[in-house]
């Protein structure tokens, strides 16, 4: 009897997608805003919706190049990013000889342009404004590149490790930054000033999010903690069961999920740890979640994308 209860407490709390997206080749990254959808693929192709009705508007299809055994293939995607204006697309690859590309797509004409190659480790870029980029490199450094005039603003090492993943607040004012270490670096964007929080999390980063004075750290030691970053500690921390992979707050500050178990399922908790909902339908491990607003959320595997609403 006490097992059925649990079963049907367990059945209560779960919650199915009201959307999903899969493409005809494994998700390499994605980006969108309430315009669109994009989504590059494994296969070197970059798939633009309208992310109100998730038709297709364009598909970019990027140049091959050659692997190790002189074989074409597709590029690897690193990073892509919709600059505020919704004019145009960031899209930084992998390109002969393992250089980093970045490519500028018009959404307005159709059109990709290649801005510079370089062999700077790049590993992610998010625009700032419509004419400046943010870059984190792999080894532990970050800079801030100016489109109109072609050139580094600034470039500044923020630490000794090797970079993870990185997330912006929602003015783009700040990054908050993950290594190997378990630390987080808040970055102040325009000064590229720095400042450490640490704590709970002791091993690499696999996923962060800053939502107005708080952020969220899931590492590989299979710890997720949420910190307030006026005051430098933990409001809330908690060891899962599983790696989390992909770790998001609500922008209300009222709930926070990740990956919570090898199903792939996603738990979402209030900020005082308390369980709420169990988001079940992921066939893959998560790259990442991202709440759309306090009762919405979309998250993605190599799979598939999934939307969710939590009610």
């Amino acid at each position: 009897m006490k097992k059925l209860i649990i079963f049907f407490a367990a059945m209560l709390f779960a919650l199915t997608p009201v959307k999903k997206i899969t493409y005809n080749g494994y998700i390499s990254k994605i980006t969108f805003n309430k315009k669109y959808l994009v989504t590059g693929l494994e296969n070197g192709n970059i798939i633009i919706k309208d992310f109100k009705t998730f038709k297709t508007k364009h598909i970019i299809k990027l140049p091959k190049i050659h692997d190790f055994m002189g074989d074409l293939a597709s590029m690897p995607i690193y990073s892509m990013n919709i600059a505020p204006n919704n004019k145009k697309l960031m899209i930084l690859v992998q390109g002969e000889e393992s250089k980093r590309i970045l490519f500028i797509y018009s959404f307005e004409k159709n059109k990709l342009t290649k801005i510079f190659t370089t062999k700077q480790t790049l590993m992610k870029g998010s625009f700032i404004t419509d004419n400046k980029i943010f870059f984190a490199l792999l080894s532990d450094e970050v800079l801030l590149y100016d489109l109109s005039k072609n050139k580094n603003i600034y470039k500044k090492q923020i630490g000794n490790y090797v970079f993870s993943t990185y997330a912006l607040n929602k003015n783009r004012s700040l990054a908050v930054l993950g290594d190997e270490s378990g630390a987080l670096k808040i970055i102040n964007i325009k000064t590229g000033s720095v400042k450490e929080i640490k704590g709970f999390n002791k091993d690499k980063t696999l996923s962060c999010d800053i939502q107005n004075n708080l952020i969220i750290n899931g590492s590989s030691d299979m710890r997720v903690a949420v910190y307030d970053i006026t005051n430098n500690t933990a409001v809330t921390s908690l060891k899962s069961k599983f790696l989390p992979y992909g770790a998001a707050l609500s922008p209300d500050l009222s709930k926070f999920a990740f990956q919570i178990n090898e199903k792939n399922d996603i738990g979402v908790y209030s900020i005082y740890k308390k369980f709420l909902f169990s988001l079940k339908g992921h066939t893959m491990a998560l790259n990442g979640i991202k709440f759309l607003s306090p009762e919405k959320i979309i998250s993605f595997s190599p799979a598939e994308i999934l939307i969710w609403k939590l009610k």
